[in-house]
Order: structure tokens, then C-alpha cells, then sequence
């Protein structure tokens, strides 16, 4: 009795994967890890994104959501035929953060660096701590 299969399904299950036949046209969805990070002045959300670069990046702002989208291709070198594929040809991952109103829209910037993407999030004048005095 082959165990091996079953283990493997449960353990795709539990990471959450949906993996798709391979094949050169074949898929592979998954969503990216991402961490939330908070300082006084800004929040950053750091998400790990191997193999892809820049020109493959949409990162949007609507209606107070922050939209990020990735495609990464993983065809074979010219010249070279791929006989086994266990890393898939295409991955196409979008991830959604709702921001409220806590961010400043206009001061939001995202950098990618080593496959990770690091995007900044100025918080806005109206939801930084502020002192009030008493008179």
C-alpha cells in the first residue's frame, strides 16, 4: 500500500496549496505569505515573491483596498525541453489588504529586493497619536 500519496494530499491541504495539473500551460495558484508590520509613522507589508521581478508586479489602491498581483513564468531555457516539471510553469497569485482610512494613499510606495516585495504604508495625519493639551 502506497501511503505516500495520501500524506502528501493532506499535507497540500493543510498548507492551504491548490496545485493544478503540470504541464507547459498548466497553473499553480497560491497566495503569498505576507507579514504586517507597525511602527509610530508608517506600516509595511513584507510578502515573499521568489522568481519574480518587477515588470510582473500590479499593486493597486481602490476603494481603500491595496490589490497585489504576480505572475511568474517558469519556461525552460531556449534550447533546452523540459522532461519533468515539479515546479510549475506559470504561478499567478493575488493577495487583497483592506486599509480603512488609517493610510496615506499618496505616500504608499512598494520596492522589490531579493524576492521580497516590501510595500510602505504612510499612516495618515488623522490617525497618528497626537497630544492634546489641557487648558
Amino acid at each position: 500500500m502506497n501511503t505516500l500519496i495520501p500524506v502528501t494530499r493532506m499535507l497540500d491541504a493543510a498548507l492551504n496549496h491548490r496545485h493544478e495539473p503540470c504541464g507547459a500551460d498548466a497553473t499553480w495558484n497560491r497566495t503569498p505569505r505576507a507579514d504586517v508590520l507597525e511602527s509610530e509613522k508608517e506600516f509595511r507589508i513584507l510578502m515573499d515573491m521568489p522568481g519574480v521581478i518587477s515588470e510582473d508586479l500590479d499593486i493597486s489602491l481602490e476603494n481603500q483596498t491595496l490589490t497585489v498581483k504576480a505572475e511568474r513564468t517558469g519556461a525552460a531555457p531556449e534550447g533546452f525541453e523540459a522532461k519533468r516539471r515539479e515546479r510549475p510553469a506559470k504561478s499567478a497569485f493575488t493577495r487583497h489588504f483592506n486599509l480603512g482610512n488609517v493610510v496615506a494613499a499618496e505616500g504608499i510606495s512598494a520596492n522589490l529586493d531579493n524576492g521580497i516585495l516590501q510595500i510602505s504604508l504612510p499612516k495618515s495625519e488623522q490617525s497618528l497619536p497626537r497630544k492634546i493639551e489641557v487648558q
